[in-house]
């Protein structure tokens, strides 16, 4: 029988992060009579999520599938093709999700005119590292009510639920699987061709904040690779020239901006300056993409 939904996760060496999104995925309450199939893609080739897959136990029938080419883009791409619901729900493995997660998606679904919706992640903090980072401040994304439509902005695979002929003739593309963004990329191709996609606020997952990215310098990186993915993607979209020419000015202007206003915005203490100098690492991965560099955050 055809199931309703796929639930589609790529895992890649991350063992703890795995085992509590499968404990909390065990725990879903479902909607009567929805049916509902796990796929758990293994990206890493030596098959290190097999122990933990093994110990799962739940109310889903799970398939397990290795992916042996490291690249989260090639992984997703390997859950599409086996994924046989005519919806599929995707969550990250450094995620957990809330009891009725798939059940506010399938209420909305049900009551909403749309080809796909994204809900909120909300950060958790396992450990305090820099206390003066405030989670809301650096850590939590933007959140809308829900029906509320989504463009460019807020949709990602971290919490999604997306009409699976979609996907029919598209896929995430691996050029980007190791530097980021490939989730945003193919989404946003989707949304220009036409796709309608809305938020759903019920429909709750966490991330799970480690004490190695409760840092200044983890943002920092991050803050880079926004920059510099958008820019790339942009890139890839409009051409590489058309890109440089619209995007090299506007960059070089926002970062002078930013380093002139970093000393006065250090007067209102360290979190104040903080939030200029990510922006200002934003501007520079934007640079750093415009100049033809290159930046594999996952390599």
């Amino acid at each position: 029988m055809v199931p309703d939904v796929s639930i589609c996760v790529a895992t890649c060496r991350r063992p703890n992060g795995l085992a509590r999104l499968l404990a909390s995925l065990s725990k879903l309450v479902l909607p009567e009579g929805l049916r509902v199939e796990l796929i758990v893609v293994d990206n890493d080739p030596d098959g290190s999520a097999a122990a933990i897959l093994d110990g799962f136990e739940g109310p889903l029938k799970m398939r397990r599938l290795v992916e042996p080419r490291r690249n989260i883009a090639h992984a997703r791409n390997r859950a599409l093709e086996q994924a046989r619901g005519r919806w599929l729900a995707f969550v990250d493995d450094d995620e957990v999700v809330e009891p009725d997660w798939l059940e506010a998606y399938w209420r909305q679904i049900q009551a909403t005119a749309c080809d796909g919706l994204f809900g909120p992640v909300q950060p958790r903090v396992e450990a305090v590292v820099t206390p003066w980072l405030d989670v809301e401040r650096f850590f939590a994304s933007p959140r809308m009510a829900s029906g509320a439509p989504v463009g460019l902005r807020g949709a990602a695979t971290g919490n999604a639920f997306v009409r699976a002929d979609l996907f029919a003739d598209r896929r995430f593309d691996p050029h980007l699987g190791l530097r980021g963004g490939s989730d945003s990329e193919l989404f946003g191709r989707m949304w220009r061709a036409g796709a309608q996609f809305r938020w759903c606020d019920t429909a709750r997952v966490q991330e799970l904040i480690p004490p190695g990215r409760h840092r200044l310098g983890w943002l920092t990186r991050r803050a880079f690779r926004c920059g510099f993915v958008t820019t790339l993607i942009e890139q890839r979209r409009l051409g590489r020239w058309k890109a440089v020419c619209r995007g090299l000015p506007r960059a070089l202007a926002a970062l002078s901006l930013f380093l002139l206003g970093l000393p006065l915005a250090a007067l209102a203490g360290r979190a104040a300056a903080a939030q200029v100098w990510l922006r200002g690492c934003t501007q520079v991965g934007h640079l750093w993409a415009l100049l033809g560099q290159d930046f594999q955050e996952y390599a």
